[in-house]
Parts: C-alpha cells; structure tokens; sequence
C-alpha cells in the first residue's frame, strides 16, 4: 500500500511540473507590445535645453509621468514575443521649468524582436525588366486598315 502512495504522489508531482513546459512548447502565445517605441536615432534627435513640446513632437507622449514630480517623464517600452523572454527599457527625462535638463536612458535601445528584418527576394526571370538583356522592338508587322 505505502508504495503505490508514494508511486501516485511522484506521478502527480511530475505530470503537474511538466504542465509548464509542454504549455511553453506547444501552445501558441501572441507577441504583447506595450508602451512608447523608443530607438536610439530619436533618443539622439534630444538636446539638454529642448521644451517639453520638442521632446513631444520627437518622441511622443510620455508613457507615465510622475504623480509627485511632474517634471519626470518616463518613456517605457514593455515587450513580450511569445514563448522568448520579456524586454523591458525605459528612458527617463528630467525638466526644469518645462526645459529638457538630463536624459537617463538604458546603455543601448534593442531593436524591436518583432519587427522582422525586410528580406527581399530576387525576383524570378519572368518578373525581372531589364532594359540591357532586352533587344529592342522594332514594329515590323504591317499596319491594319479597316
């Protein structure tokens, strides 16, 4: 009796811890993106000395802005691809009556892992239009008169 107890309890134990991984393996998870996109070409466009309108227009509105310090804005950037792991950045700016003062960010902005890298095709022969390859046409059939 004492072992099929113990042969029950170690075959519950193992099917429930196997849940996870069978759930990470086969079960389709949707990408989740969530906040402001950041990237380092418009974290470079920012200037100590720009307005709070000229960090707007560059970067959009802030994610959160802080409840007790309204010159703290936080640019947050939360991805999630499903079934790989979180990435989360944030960028915070610092004012001072309504002037950019300091910049804090993370040491580098990822590229987002959901944007796949545009890979074109060569195109087939019948697609391609090569003006070199081509001889020219020359009209040589007579003319229709009606």
């Amino acid at each position: 009796m004492p072992i099929k107890k113990i042969a029950s309890a170690l075959f519950l134990t193992l099917s429930l811890s196997g849940c996870s991984f069978l759930y990470d393996t086969f079960v389709y998870q949707i990408d989740i993106t969530q906040g402001n996109y950041i990237d380092d070409e418009k974290i470079a466009q920012l200037e100590i000395g720009m307005s709070q309108d000229q960090v707007i227009f560059i970067l959009g509105s802030p994610m959160l802005i802080d409840q007790f310090d309204s010159s703290k804005w936080y640019y947050i950037r939360y991805i999630k691809p499903g079934g790989e792991e979180i990435q989360q950045q944030q960028v915070l700016l610092v004012f001072a009556n309504n002037v950019l003062m300091r910049i804090q960010k993370d040491e580098h902005i990822e590229d987002n892992p959901l944007v796949k890298p545009n890979r074109k095709k060569a195109p087939n022969a019948a697609a391609e239009s090569n003006s070199e390859d081509k001889e020219p046409q020359t009209d040589n059939a007579a003319p229709i008169i009606n």
